[in-house]
């Protein structure tokens, strides 16, 4: 199941560490570090997400 970043809305995460506290998740795309991340099976998710992102911008 890929993971979404909540920042960017791309598939480019990947574990930076796990510990007692949790897993903390790194973004290839931006600049999102933390432990929040969105799983997806729908390969359309991450493309509806930066389209809403653009749209609450107003881009």
């Amino acid at each position: 199941m890929p993971l979404i970043c909540p920042q960017c809305g791309k598939s480019g995460l990947y574990l930076e560490t796990g510990g007692v506290m949790g897993n903390i998740y790194r973004c290839k795309n931006c600049t999102y570090i933390g432990n929040f991340v969105i799983e997806s099976d729908d390969d359309d998710f991450s493309e509806e997400l930066e389209a809403g992102r653009r749209a609450q911008l107003g881009k």
